[in-house]
Order: structure tokens, then sequence, then C-alpha cells
């Protein structure tokens, strides 16, 4: 069993992978080829088996629940940071509701 400290770890692990399949999904369009489906594939898979380790400690609801709001703001960094991508006031509001959400589950 996953210590209480470590399952959010590998919650974390998992929402950074999913992440990392989809910053690969979308860099696609400008470096297509087998290596970047191949990263894909790995991410996936990788984010997959953290989460099922995360699922043998947590309930689903939360696990679930965490790493959407993981990927929430991993995602939402790389869309300003590496895609020089913005934001409109209405999805800031809607990342924000995310976050409390996740923030509520865990309480």
């Amino acid at each position: 069993m996953l210590t209480a400290v470590l399952a959010p770890l590998v919650i974390l692990a998992s929402a950074a992978f999913y992440c990392l399949s989809m910053i690969a999904m979308k860099a696609w369009w400008t470096v297509p080829g087998p290596w970047t489906l191949i990263l894909i594939a790995m991410a996936l898979v990788t984010a997959a088996i953290f989460e099922i380790v995360a699922l043998r400690q947590e309930r689903l609801g939360i696990v679930y629940v965490s790493i959407l709001g993981a990927e929430v703001i991993i995602i939402a960094l790389a869309s300003l940071l590496w895609f020089g991508e913005s934001f409109s006031a209405r999805e800031v509001a809607g990342i924000g509701l995310v976050l409390v959400g996740t923030a509520l589950a865990w309480v």
C-alpha cells in the first residue's frame, strides 16, 4: 500500500505523464513522425500505470479529480510557456473552478 504522502506523488506523476502525451500530441503538427508517436504512446502507458497504482490507495473519484486538477495546472503552464497561448477571463475562471473543486475533494 502507498503511504498518505506517496499517493499524491503518484497521482502527480500520472498527471504529468498524461500532460506529456498531450503536449506531444499538440507538437505532432510541427514534429510528426514515429518518435513523436512513440513518445505519446509511452507517456500514456506510463500515466495509466501510475494511475492504477494510485487507485490501489485512494478512491476512484479522488484519483480522477486530483489528476484533472494537476493536469489543469501543468497544461496551463505549458500553454503559456511553450505554445505562447493565452487565456480569456472565462477560461481563467474555469481553471479556478477546477482547482477549487480539486481542493474541496481532498478536504
